[in-house]
């Protein structure tokens, strides 16, 4: 039976009640079971660079991979075959049905908190490694669930802000990269965006969802609203919007019941979204199994999979100077190795926010780098020093100084009351391994009804040193912080802060206290907190709602007082070394979901602390740890740099095989390093004025912005070094004129030689872009990508690298003629390249041209 099939046979067997059950989460992760007809709860998970699986904290296990704008640096889709195999074990591992991911919004500043989870500025490389993701995890009856439609592109107001998008530039550029992942993979499911898209929320946008989504593509998955992100009851239902997450219901149930009675919406398009989640419950396998029982998560941490993330992180890293060949490195006996920077000791994964899980395990730089020069049977020494401390927030408690004083392991007790007092007994108790105790998705059923309640988490400190050592606490509700009984940090009132630690912003902002500690004197720890009030709204069921969530918790931090000159060991280890690996970046806590970044800089003093390495050690590498672009004004005094992202747990492994050789680096950018960030187009109006950003760049996004005002960035899109060198000549194409059949039908294949000059073998990611030669009928960006092609060439070999460039290649918005339209008579370039700045090689052909006006499939070749 058809999933079309089953929907349309168990839809008249079910009760208004149950088709609105339907539409709404049961709760965090899962959707309504209905035992009645054999349908069973949906499990859905995040997500981005893993699956965490139903507990957002201190929940199983899971392999961390490499960021979505690492996986783009490789460009590579045999690559998304290879981590899609991971994701599908590890989300039958955790009884996942719904992989909330990929994330393929344009990373449109590079303030954007969440820039790392994307793939790349240009919508047409997202489009097609999402599709590939899309399409492989889906053949395991698993379902997918691009987001976040649309231009969900900052994180700086995201519930309010209203993006103000020319019809062009949405189409051209922002669900761009949606459009190519449903005409190619057909996702099963589909987030929206919080933010608005030109006056309307993106979960209630009828232009979004019916127009383009259902109507135009005819797309039949099902939609759902990002967590806490429906803003309607009637308009969201009336456009389209299947599914409210999460659960337990908020604007939808008894409300959408009662619109019902009202006559203010029909059953019909209830029908219209409850046929959808029934074609949804089948094609995952939850349609026909009414007493399943969900199994315990697992951890499954095979060899295999190490083995592919090692292998696409190191693809991934991306070469962005080498002078003097200082790579990879040509150790010697004797040789001192100095491994610097804040990031060199430390695990730093991912940024934070949705992407948050715990690894299977986790590497660093100085070990790593360490373990494969001991290895080499080379005796050289290895030295390090973190040089500053990068902090946003006061770190998490080292597992090694807290007890659960219930347990005796490492963590906490959190107990529960279902009073706002602490009073009786404890209704709820749990062990947790972590000082960020939230509560939202571990609760029991009995205090998610909304009635307020109380909590208390205990652990009993042991400093590893006598010291002024540092508190912090940040809270959703209510609550303080007692050592020894004694109040010491006191948070009167509940906050939702865009300057909090904790999720989602539901919290306050750090407040921090220092306090004279023993070293091995055993002191208690205790926050006392109450869950937040809600938020008073007037409910209406045909306008935007207020937002209204439950979720709650603490966040303690503990620092130990360091009393060292980091700067200056940092330096003087620097001059007395052969070779300095300065390992910087960012975090979780600087780049994360719910708040952007304040500057292009790297954090605190990192900046000083290159340039003062650099005086003393010339052979200075840099390696960078973040997912958007930073500002270098170090550039020049450095030898080497490398954009190493965040890798996931085996980021460490796979910048030293780059670093020593192993792997010849081979990534390219996938997005544009301005020199400086008004350089980038967004700084014309982000973060916008009164909730409202104005998308002055129109069509002219990332590199196009760059191109068409002749502005020279720091590192072009798509550059990339290698310890190969390449040589492109011959481009040709299969014939000199692109025509089109009525279906819309009708290719070119290009193809370029492609030479390794040098006596490395090594991997060339050949870019071709198209650019208009005759006057368009409207403005065009000076070229654009079509399609790219990575070959492996060895030494003095030469092969071929090709694309095929069909209408989608030549096509634009008429936002008059609202439709996709091709210049009949124009002449193209296409310029195979090593990046968009590039000159290339290249060839032109031309679009032939009709008497008349002919539509054509999707498009209209215009006369």
């Amino acid at each position: 039976m058809s999933a079309d099939e089953y929907a349309a046979s168990i839809l008249p067997q079910l009760t208004l009640e149950e088709k609105v059950k339907l539409l709404a989460g049961a709760d965090m992760w899962r959707t309504n079971a209905i035992p009645r007809v054999g349908i069973s709860q949906i499990k859905t998970s995040d997500g981005p660079v893993g699956v965490r699986g139903g507990q957002f904290t201190d929940g199983v296990t899971a392999a961390s991979l490499p960021s979505g704008v690492s996986l783009a640096s490789t460009w590579d889709p045999g690559m998304m075959d290879e981590i899609s195999k991971i994701l599908i074990t590890e989300c039958r591992s955790k009884s996942i049905d719904v992989l909330l991911g990929p994330t393929v919004c344009i990373p449109r500043t590079p303030l954007g908190g969440r820039n790392f989870e994307a793939y790349s500025e240009d919508p047409f490389l997202s489009g097609k490694l999402a599709a590939r993701y899309i399409k492989k995890i889906q053949e395991a009856g698993i379902a997918t669930c691009p987001k976040h439609y649309a231009a969900n592109d900052q994180e700086h107001r995201r519930f309010f802000v209203d993006a103000n998008i020319s019809e062009r530039a949405l189409r051209e550029i922002h669900t761009q990269p949606f459009e190519i992942a449903i005409r190619e993979s057909n996702p099963w499911s589909l987030m929206t965006a919080y933010n608005k898209v030109n006056g309307e929320y993106c979960s209630a946008n009828k232009h979004l969802l019916r127009d383009i989504l259902r109507e135009e593509w005819g797309w039949d998955g099902v939609a759902m609203s990002d967590w806490f992100g429906t803003n309607t009851v009637v308009p969201s239902v009336e456009v389209g919007l299947d599914l409210e997450m999460p659960g337990p219901v908020k604007r939808r149930g008894k409300h959408l019941i009662e619109a019902h009675k009202q006559g203010l919406i029909s059953e019909a398009r209830i029908d219209e979204c409850a046929t959808r989640m029934l074609k949804l419950l089948h094609r995952v396998g939850k349609s026909t199994i009414p007493d399943w029982k969900e199994p315990e998560e697992k951890a499954v941490d095979l060899p295999e999979h190490r083995e592919i993330m090692r292998r696409c992180a190191a693809e991934g890293i991306v070469l962005l100077k080498n002078d003097q060949d200082i790579l990879p490195l040509k150790l010697c006996q004797g040789m001192r190795i100095a491994v610097i920077g804040p990031n060199a000791g430390k695990a730093v994964q991912s940024g934070g926010g949705s992407s948050d899980l715990v690894p299977h395990y986790r590497t660093t730089p100085f070990n790593a780098i360490k373990q494969a020069v001991g290895e080499s049977g080379i005796e050289a020494e290895v030295s390090h020093a973190p040089g500053m401390l990068s902090h946003r927030y006061l770190p998490l408690m080292d597992p090694s100084v807290m007890r659960n004083p219930v347990t005796g392991e490492s963590g906490w007790a959190l107990s529960f009351w279902a009073n706002m007092d602490h009073e009786g007994d404890a209704i709820y108790e749990e062990s947790r391994k972590s000082s960020i105790l939230v509560c939202y998705d571990t609760l029991p059923d009995s205090l998610t009804t909304g009635e307020r309640y109380s909590y208390r988490g205990r652990t009993i400190l042991t400093p590893k040193t006598t010291g002024n050592h540092s508190f912090s606490l940040s809270s959703c509700g209510p609550g303080r912080l007692l050592l020894d009984g004694k109040v010491i940090l006191d948070i009167p009132r509940r906050w939702w802060s865009p300057k909090s630690p904790l999720f989602m912003s539901y919290g306050s902002p750090e407040e921090r206290v220092q306090i004279q500690l023993e070293a091995g004197k055993e002191y208690e720890l205790v926050l006392d907190s109450v869950s937040r009030e809600p938020e008073p709204y007037e409910f209406s069921f045909t306008d935007d709602l207020l937002r209204e969530e439950i979720q709650d918790g603490g966040r303690i931090g503990f620092f130990e007082e360091n009393t060292k000159d980091l700067m200056k060991e940092a330096v003087e280890l620097a001059e007395k070394s052969d070779l300095v690996i300065m390992v910087v970046g960012k975090d979780r806590e600087w780049e994360s979901e719910t708040s952007d970044m304040v500057s292009m800089n790297l954090p605190g003093e990192s900046d000083t602390l290159i340039s003062n390495v650099a005086l003393v050690n010339k052979n200075t590498v840099v390696v960078n740890q973040t997912g958007s672009p930073i500002a270098m004004p170090w550039l020049e005094q450095v030898q080497g740099v490398i954009q190493a992202w965040y890798q996931g747990q085996e980021h460490a492994n796979a910048l030293t095989d780059v670093l020593l050789g192993q792997v010849n680096p081979c990534g390219k950018l996938p997005i544009t390093f301005p020199r400086i960030y008004e350089q980038n187009p967004s700084s014309l109006d982000y973060p916008g004025y009164n909730d409202r950003v104005v998308y002055g760049e129109g069509i002219f996004a990332g590199y196009r912005w760059w191109d068409r005002l002749h502005i020279e960035p720091l590192f072009p899109f798509g550059f990339g070094r290698s310890y190969s060198t390449f040589e492109y000549s011959a481009v040709r194409v299969s014939s000199n004129q692109l025509r089109f059949s009525e279906n819309g039908s009708g290719i070119i294949e290009v193809q370029v030689d492609v030479t390794n000059t040098s006596s490395v073998a090594g991997k060339e990611i050949v870019q071709f872009y198209i650019s208009p030669k005759t006057a368009p009928r409207l403005s065009r960006p000076t070229r654009e990508l079509k399609g790219w092609d990575k070959v492996l060439v060895q030494p003095g070999e030469t092969v071929t690298a090709s694309t095929t460039l069909d209408w989608v290649s030549v096509a634009y918005w008429d936002d008059k003629r609202h439709e996709w339209v091709v210049d009949g008579g124009a002449t193209f370039e296409v310029i195979a390249a090593k990046h968009s700045r590039d000159l290339g090689v290249a060839v032109e052909f031309t679009v032939d041209s009709p008497a008349a006006d002919i539509k054509a499939g999707r498009f209209t070749v215009v006369a």
